[in-house]
């Protein structure tokens, strides 16, 4: 009999009403050096990745938190926006072509390898970025719920 070795199974975990819940499975090898970015603005988020980059000898996966709001035309997008005042962080307004526009720009210009996106607001949960947004940028969203 010859054992194989199975690849690893990552489990990230969440506290949801008082109890330790599954968030995510991921049987992807992650990065041995994982660096999560929250910048003020993108000229931060630039500097705060080429520190991070040189300090690792560019082995670094380098992922940026985004705020995200987004609305099927920019107008509604910034209108709603208005609620939740100033962002704490980098934040993106607008509608879901944008965002994705926005990611791969962070991702071309070398700031970003991912990103880490935090909806403002229940209307953008995580199925509708899934189905609105990360489909523009080539994932599969009936791939992920296999």
């Amino acid at each position: 009999m010859t054992l194989r070795r199975l690849g690893e199974l990552h489990v990230f975990l969440r506290r949801h009403a008082a109890r330790t819940r599954v968030s995510a499975l991921s049987g992807v090898p992650l990065p041995g050096c994982f660096a999560r970015i929250s910048a003020a603005d993108l000229r931060d988020a630039q500097r705060q990745s080429t520190r991070v980059r040189a300090d690792s000898g560019d082995e670094c996966t380098v992922f940026v938190d985004v705020e995200v709001l987004v609305e099927t035309d920019v107008r509604a997008a910034l209108h709603a926006a208005e609620q939740y005042g100033r962002a704490s962080g980098l934040r993106y307004v607008g509608t879901p072509r944008g965002l994705a526009g926005f990611i791969a720009d962070l991702h071309t210009v070398g700031i970003a390898d991912g990103v880490s996106l935090i909806p403002l607001r229940a209307a953008d949960s995580s199925h509708r970025i899934i189905n609105d947004v990360l489909s523009m940028l080539g994932v599969d969203a009936a791939g992920l719920a296999a």
